[in-house]
Order: C-alpha cells, then sequence, then structure tokens
C-alpha cells in the first residue's frame, strides 16, 4: 500500500474536536459569562446608584446653578456693556448730534433687548432726557425736562417703534432735579458702573434695577448715562425652572432680599411694593429660609438637611458677574434624585433580562455566522489597511504646502501614488505645443528613490500612443512591449528600469486632456482607481494652471521676463553696423580677459540650395526677416552680442569680468523664443526647420581686436562645445545643450536626455535637448 493510502483517522478526529470547541463550545460559554456579567453589573449598578444618589444631586445642583449663572450673566450683560457703548458714543459725538445720538441708541436697544425698560442721561446742569417704552411694553416714549416760561415740565412725545411721531404732550415737573435721583447720586466720583437698589413699579408691575455710568463729554460736560432693566424675565425663567421633580432656585441679594425668583408679583404684593420688605419668610419658604442660614453660618457651598421628616440638599453660589454680590440658592429634596436612581436599577435590570432572552435567540445565529465572519474579517483588515494606506496618502498631499502651484514640483503626487498603488514609477506627463509633445513634468522611481523630468517625446516617435491619451479612457496593458500603443514607449521610457506592466490614466483639463498619469509594474486592485482618479484631478490643476501661466507670460519671474533681467554689473546698449550685432565698445570690453560665467548660442542652418535669380532674392528676404528676428530678440533679452560667419550665428550673454547668474537664463529664454519664430516664419515660407541649436555656459576669455572699429571676439571650450551641440542635433529646430547647461536650468526648463556624447580633450559627457519653460 502506498503512503497516499494510508489515513490517520486521529487527525481527522482532532480537528473536528478543535472546530466543536471553536464554533459550539466556545459561543455558549462565552453566552454564559455575559449572562452572569450583565446580572453582576446589574445587581452592582443598582447598590452603586444608590450610594452615589447625594454626589449625583450635589453634581446636578452644580450644573443647574452654572446653567443659571450664565444665564443671569447674560440677562444683565447689555444693561453693563450698553452702558460703556452709550457713554463712548455720545462722549465722542459733536455736542448738537448727542441728542439724537441717545435717541437712535436707546430706541434700537429697546426694540432688540426687551429685559431693557429705559435709559436716562443726565449732565451737572439739570438737565435730562429719557427714552422708554411704551404702557403696553410697545412702541416708545420720549421724555425731555424742559423749562417753558420759567416752569419746569416734562415734554413727551410719543412714537411707534418703527419711528413714526404719534404725539406729544406737556406736563408739570416742578420740583424735580435728576442730580439729586440715586441713580445720578451713586455715580459722584466714580468711574465705573453703579447698580441701584431693585425698586417696583407697581403700575407696570415691573421689577427695576438701574446701572449708571459717569463720563466726561467732548464739550467738557459731564454726563451720567443710565439704564433700567427689568427683573420679571430672570423671575419668570427661576419660575420655570425645574430642580429635579420639585425643586427651584431663587437669587438673593447679600442682605437676603429677594431678587428674582417663582412667585415674585405675589411677595411684591405681600410686602406692600416695598423692596426692603421682600425678604425669605419661613413660613411660605422654608427649605429656602433654612438653606439661607445654613449660608449665612457655614458660607457657599453645598448642605443637606432634614425638615419634616424629609431630606433636603440646597446649594449657595455667589453670580460673580451680577449686581450687589447676588447669591444663587437651589434646593431640591434627595427623594427627587432617589427614586429616579430606584427606577433607573430597575429598568437596568429588566433591560438585563431582555437581553439575557435575545442572546439565547441569538446563539444559533452566531455558530452559523462565525466561519462567515471570519472571511469577512480578513477582507476587511485587507481593505482597513489599504483605506488608511489612501487615507494617509490622500491626508500626505492635502498638507503639502503650494500643492497647486505650477512652480513647484509636484514630488508628493508621485511618491503617494508609487506607495499606494505599489508600483516601480510613477509619473506626471503634459502634452505641449497643441498636443505635439509629452513632457515629463515629474517621475519618481520607487526602488532608486530619485526624482526626474524633464523628458520630451514627440508624437512623430510615439503616435500610437498619442491617440491613446487623446482618446480619454484608461490604458492598462500587461506587457507594454507586446502592444503596438505603448511599443514605443516601452523602448524609449520602460525599457531601462526593465518595467512590463504599464497604465495610462488621461488627466482631464478645461479644454480636453490635457495630460496623463503613467504608471509602471503597479499593483493595484479595481477599487483603488479613485484615488488615481483624485491624484489625476489634481495634477490637472497644476497642468492647467501652467498652460494658463505659459500663455499669458506670467510663467517666469520679472527678473527672468524679457529684457528685464539684471546682471551682476550693468549691460551697455548694443550698437548696430555691418555685423548683425555688434559687441558694445569701451565699457566693460576694451581690455581682453577672462569672464567667468559666459553664455554662448550657436545657431547653425543647412546651406540653400537655389537656382535663378528670383529664387536667390526670395532667400535673401527670409535670411534677412530671420536676421531683423534675431536682432529684436537679442536685444529684447539683453544679450551682449550675435557674430555671423556664413551659416553661423553666435550669440553671447555674461560678457562681464564678474560673474552675470542671469546670462544664462537670458540667452536660454532667447534660444526659445528664436526657436518659436524660426519655426513660424519657415513654416510660412513652407521649409522645414533647416536650423540647430547648441547652447553651452562656462568661462571663456575674450576682449577687442584690430583698429577702430574694433571687433569683438570670444574664444574657450564654451564657444567650442556650443558648436558641437549645435552640429551634434539629430532633428532640425532642437536645442541641444551640455550637463553644465542642464545643471544651472533644470529647476527653471524642462529637458529631455539625449545621451552621451565624446568631445576632444574632454572626455564623455551628457547632452540634453531643452524643451520648454516649466
Amino acid at each position: 500500500m502506498s503512503s497516499d493510502e494510508i489515513v490517520d483517522p486521529t487527525v481527522q478526529n482532532d480537528a473536528s474536536v478543535r472546530r466543536v470547541l471553536l464554533h459550539l463550545v466556545l459561543p455558549f460559554g462565552a453566552l454564559v459569562v455575559v449572562v452572569v456579567s450583565i446580572a453582576a453589573i446589574g445587581l452592582h449598578s443598582y447598590r452603586s446608584t444608590r450610594a452615589g444618589v447625594t454626589a449625583l444631586t450635589n453634581e446636578l445642583l452644580g450644573a443647574v446653578q452654572e446653567n443659571i449663572s450664565q444665564e443671569v450673566s447674560d440677562y444683565i450683560m447689555p444693561a453693563m456693556a450698553g452702558n460703556i457703548i452709550a457713554s463712548g458714543m455720545i462722549a465722542h459725538a459733536p455736542p448738537q448730534v448727542s441728542d439724537r445720538v441717545f435717541n437712535s441708541y436707546g430706541a434700537a436697544m429697546l426694540q432688540s433687548v426687551p429685559q431693557l425698560q429705559s435709559f436716562y442721561l443726565g449732565d451737572e446742569d439739570g438737565h435730562f432726557r429719557l427714552i422708554t417704552r411704551g404702557p403696553d411694553g410697545k412702541n416708545q416714549e420720549r421724555t425731555t425736562f424742559e423749562v417753558h416760561d420759567g416752569k419746569q415740565v416734562y415734554h413727551r412725545e410719543f412714537f411707534t417703534d418703527d419711528g413714526v411721531k404719534t404725539g406729544e404732550q406737556y406736563t408739570d415737573a416742578t420740583g424735580y432735579d435728576p442730580r439729586k435721583r440715586p441713580w445720578y447720586a451713586n455715580t459722584e466720583g466714580k468711574t465705573d458702573i453703579q447698580w441701584t437698589q431693585p425698586y417696583l413699579f407697581a403700575t407696570a408691575r415691573q421689577f427695576v434695577m438701574t446701572s449708571s455710568l459717569r463720563f466726561r463729554g467732548s464739550n467738557g460736560h459731564t454726563y451720567v448715562f443710565a439704564t433700567n432693566i427689568s427683573l420679571n424675565e430672570l423671575s419668570t425663567f427661576l419660575d420655570h425652572l425645574r430642580v429635579g421633580k420639585t425643586g427651584n432656585a431663587i437669587i438673593l441679594d447679600s442682605k437676603g432680599r429677594v431678587i428674582a425668583g417663582r412667585n415674585i408679583m405675589q411677595q411684591a404684593e405681600a410686602a406692600g411694593w416695598d423692596p426692603n420688605k421682600m425678604v425669605l419668610d419661613p413660613k411660605t419658604h422654608p427649605v429656602f429660609a433654612r438653606g439661607y442660614d445654613h449660608y449665612r453660618v457655614r458660607g457657599f457651598g453645598p448642605r443637606s438637611f432634614e425638615l419634616d421628616g424629609k431630606r433636603y440638599v440646597t446649594i449657595a453660589s455667589p453670580l460673580k458677574s451680577s449686581a450687589e454680590r447676588w447669591i444663587l440658592l437651589l434646593s431640591a429634596p434627595e427623594s427627587d434624585f432617589a427614586s429616579f436612581a430606584r427606577q433607573s436599577s430597575q429598568q437596568s435590570l429588566q433591560f438585563a433580562g431582555i437581553i439575557i432572552v435575545f442572546s439565547l435567540t441569538l446563539a444559533g445565529f452566531l455558530i452559523r455566522q462565525v466561519r462567515r465572519s471570519e472571511r469577512v474579517a480578513r477582507k476587511l483588515a485587507q481593505q482597513g489597511v489599504q483605506i488608511t494606506h489612501e487615507s494617509a496618502a490622500v491626508q500626505q498631499v492635502a498638507s503639502t504646502p503650494q500643492l497647486f502651484d505650477p512652480k513647484t514640483d509636484p514630488l508628493v503626487l508621485t511618491e503617494q501614488l508609487v506607495h499606494v498603488t505599489d508600483a516601480r514609477r510613477a509619473s506626471i506627463w503634459r502634452l505641449l505645443h497643441n498636443g505635439e509633445a509629452l513632457i515629463c513634468e515629474e517621475s519618481y522611481d520607487q526602488k532608486q528613490d530619485a526624482h526626474s523630468g524633464g523628458f520630451e517625446m514627440s508624437r512623430t516617435e510615439l503616435g500610437s500612443f498619442f491617440e491613446a491619451i487623446e482618446a480619454g479612457d484608461v490604458l492598462s496593458v500587461d506587457n507594454a512591449a507586446t502592444d503596438e500603443r505603448t511599443t514605443q514607449f516601452e523602448r524609449l521610457v520602460m525599457r531601462e528600469l526593465g518595467t512590463r506592466q504599464l497604465a495610462v490614466y488621461p488627466i482631464h483639463g478645461p479644454k480636453g486632456i490635457i495630460g496623463a498619469i503613467v504608471l509602471e509594474d503597479a499593483r493595484m486592485a479595481a477599487h483603488l482607481v479613485y484615488f488615481v482618479d483624485l491624484m489625476a484631478s489634481i495634477a490637472g490643476i497644476r497642468l492647467a494652471e501652467t498652460a494658463d501661466e505659459i500663455e499669458s507670460g506670467h510663467g517666469l519671474p520679472a527678473d527672468e521676463m524679457a529684457g528685464t533681467g539684471v546682471s551682476a554689473s550693468p549691460r551697455p546698449e548694443p550698437q548696430f553696423d555691418n555685423m548683425l550685432m555688434r559687441a558694445p565698445q569701451v565699457a566693460g570690453v576694451t581690455t581682453s580677459g577672462i569672464y567667468p560665467s559666459v553664455a554662448v548660442l550657436v545657431i547653425t542652418f543647412s546651406d540653400p540650395v537655389v537656382d535663378g535669380e528670383a529664387e536667390t532674392q526670395n532667400l535673401l528676404v527670409l535670411i534677412n526677416k530671420l536676421a531683423t528676428d534675431v536682432q529684436r530678440i537679442a536685444k529684447e533679452r539683453g544679450l551682449f552680442g550675435v557674430e555671423v560667419a556664413g551659416h553661423r550665428m553666435i550669440c553671447m550673454a555674461g560678457c562681464t569680468v564678474e560673474e552675470d547668474h542671469t546670462a544664462i537664463i537670458r540667452i536660454a529664454d532667447a534660444a526659445l523664443t528664436m526657436r518659436e519664430t524660426f519655426m513660424a516664419t519657415l513654416a510660412a515660407a513652407n521649409l522645414e526647420p533647416v536650423f540647430a541649436m547648441g547652447l553651452d555656459y562656462g568661462a571663456a576669455f575674450g576682449g577687442a581686436v584690430g583698429e577702430e572699429p574694433k571687433v569683438f571676439n570670444l574664444w574657450g571650450q564654451t564657444v567650442s562645445m556650443a558648436e558641437l551641440m549645435a552640429q551634434g542635433a539629430s532633428d532640425g529646430g532642437t536645442i541641444q545643450v551640455t550637463d553644465r547647461v542642464y545643471a544651472a536650468l533644470r529647476d527653471r526648463y524642462l529637458f529631455r536626455s539625449r545621451g552621451s556624447f565624446f568631445a576632444p580633450h574632454l572626455g564623455l559627457g551628457r547632452a540634453y535637448v531643452l524643451a520648454a519653460r516649466r
């Protein structure tokens, strides 16, 4: 018998026992533990709740006390703050409009703040103004203390809330002097807000206090502004307040007089409308009277006592922001909270029983769902990890400063794309020249942890790849080398890293497709597509901003715009003669020397082939047009000089003894402008690009030579390298530069790698193609 046919029954038995223990015994054992725990917790909750009744009562009363304290503070704040605001307005107003300011402020406050009843304004000469509510609580009455024909009268005017005058009358005011009124007298020698004792208006059934403030006006007079605030609304609030079931609250002053509380009007009538007699009566308020006695003996804080066989809890606390050191007194029977505790405990036991019944019912379903839950849990854990990665990536992107500034590199976008999708490399590409070229804005290699960019590809090289991007659909290829749409891209870009799988996500802009996100060897699930779409949207905003800045001419800083570059030393004004553009004489170039930061641009043209005089004349006109454009661009960009020798042009910048760090920027900008101008001019003449450009940057030596007029000439490896770059350009209309130019301009301009080259006496170097500004 072979070993494959031997079966060990103990293995299956062990697995069955483990499965039963895991899926049956363990759940029921856990259920029993839960039931016992619920019962124990319910019993403990019942006992601990009863033990904590007193603490709960104190805490609840403390919370109510804080609420009432805030309510009282909010209630009287308009009177205190209003005095300061109104006095400031009147003090700084011209004397002739101070009455209008007083009336406007009072009318607005009476209309918007219900507890305010009236406003007074008096001065040291006995002048007096009043604005108050009407008898029905609506409309307004304005009263002025005046003297007519030697007789003191009140001039009363009646207005609606909308400011429409409805009538007026004069009443006798003989003997009235506002300076003797309490609201005026108690501010004597004081600069802060003063309060009067509460007083009652029996006719209006209003319990009122007055706050007043003394100040000096711009005319030198001393004024007192006063505000009457009603305490009726505060009593209404306390009257509807419930502490527990039957408890309530009351506000007293430091002498034990009632300021606000339940049934305040009944207490006022019993006291004969005398506020000084409105004190706590042990017959009508026995609990509050006992609580106030405890406060007088033991001070503020919670107290408990027994009265008529029933225990009560009171708490006395100061109202810090109130007038005249008011005291808040709360009271409630302990039974209110104890009964709540008993009911809560009983309900807890009932709920425990219901939970036990449902637990037994659900126990059967638990067994069936264990295995399914395990599978779902594993999937959820995987998704949770992925969501965490995505959330962290989105947060990292969102917290990146200047995320949408096209002048900064989008490093965070490619890094987070690689981190979330686990791609080998992620890159962002932008369409240029009406879709004829692709520029790599940013590329990140995960394995090498390196960023790069500035690579350019033309439609002639990757026509099918361009069409796939412009179609607007996501392109995913398992082997880019075998798909005709991505074969050339794999050869030019991917083969260097050895990647195979390719995913391309178009970037949509306001005018259509403006670029693409490219992921190489990305191991991503289908539910991650939305994250890539989010990154594509952010990249789209950046690319759109870049396109707008390029079109508007705002892509360069001010010091890099045409003609605005500032060199280390002033650049003399160029002179023109029989050369295309002659280097300036005398200033700065009369002495031959070494110039440390010279930028040299060499432009070579193919030798023309012409037949006949007519073609020769047309060619001369075209050459003259190109030469004129070079003169204009050179002058606009502040170049040093332009020499012409046969089919070559040599443009120079930075020929100064001091270093000119802007020379390379100005000549690169001039090169891009010349290329676009040449392309347009030659296309108008129905000619192919018959020119190439070479650019280098470094030290050179030169000076003025010959008799007058002297000619400036430049020598050195910088000149020869620029000419070598022009001669080695592969395609017409390209600007080929050395690695020194690339190192100086890679943060400002876009490049694509051209490969290695050999230069005599220098050895191997790398060449790049200058594509565009960033």
